[in-house]
């Protein structure tokens, strides 16, 4: 009967897989709640350090962390391990350690790790291919002339916002948002525009919403006019951006040009 102690710095536990294996074969985690224990531990197949505040000074983090884990080995680990029957065993103790194998291994067995492989990138590359080569490779002709197209318009493409902006709305009104786009050449299909609506920092927004605007008329400057009527469904304070970035039905990923102008 064996523990499985890890208690990196939160959150610089980059995955785990060690403790994943000691899982799997009947040993119980003892870990802090970062990397692949924050995922696998559900509260009934091992141990889990809570990570104190990352605002705390990194000696106070320390000592509050640290005393977590002391506070865990002698208030639950050591009795569980000592709380034996007549058979010299911890009942309890076999009864995590079942739930951690029978919890983990369909988890983080590497059967799943390589049906996701398959689901995910192999069988759409695959897809992706012969939509390329298809008569005569004339996808991967299309795809390559028009890649060169957006490169070369791309440097003169620009944004603006063009309605007036409103900083407060009722909950269920909606907010016209109208945007003006220079396309130098490009066509309004061969681009999206994009409005981003967020809660919270726009570094690290807590919920995202994306909202496609629609492309209407030619203004008399020669831009494209681009217009939704946002209704975010979201109370309190919202932050949100617009971006444009090229579009096409073949791209394999929709930011493989890493191109984007933003409003």
């Amino acid at each position: 009967m064996d523990v499985w102690l890890n208690n990196p710095v939160h959150p610089l536990e980059a995955s785990g897989t060690s403790g994943m294996k000691a899982g799997m074969n009947g040993v119980l985690n003892l870990s802090i709640l970062d990397g692949w224990w924050d995922e696998g531990y559900d509260g009934e197949n091992g141990f889990a350090i809570k990570p104190a505040s990352p605002d705390l000074e990194p000696h106070r983090r320390d000592r509050e962390e640290a005393r977590t884990l002391y506070e865990i080995l002698q208030d639950r680990v050591v009795p569980l391990y000592y709380s034996r029957s007549n058979g010299g065993y911890s009942p309890e103790w076999i009864r995590i350690a079942k739930r951690s194998m029978a919890s983990l291994l369909p988890r983080y067995d590497a059967s799943r790790m390589l049906g996701e492989y398959v689901s995910k990138y192999y069988l759409p590359a695959s897809r992706q291919g012969r939509k390329y080569a298809d008569q005569g490779f004339q996808g991967a002709r299309t795809m390559a002339q028009w890649k060169a197209k957006v490169r070369a318009a791309w440097p003169g493409v620009a944004a603006r916002r063009i309605d007036q902006p409103k900083t407060r709305i009722q909950f269920g009104d909606s907010l016209p948002v109208e945007v003006a786009v220079r396309l130098n050449g490009l066509a309004p299909s061969d681009v999206c525009v994009e409005l981003l609506l967020s809660r919270g920092m726009r570094e690290a927004p807590v919920v995202q919403h994306n909202h496609e605007l629609a492309a209407e008329s030619t203004l008399d400057s020669g831009e494209q006019r681009f217009r939704i009527d946002l209704k975010p469904g979201l109370a309190g304070r919202l932050d949100y951006r617009v971006r444009v970035y090229p579009r096409h039905e073949l791209l394999t990923h929709p930011f493989e040009l890493g191109l984007v102008a933003w409003v």
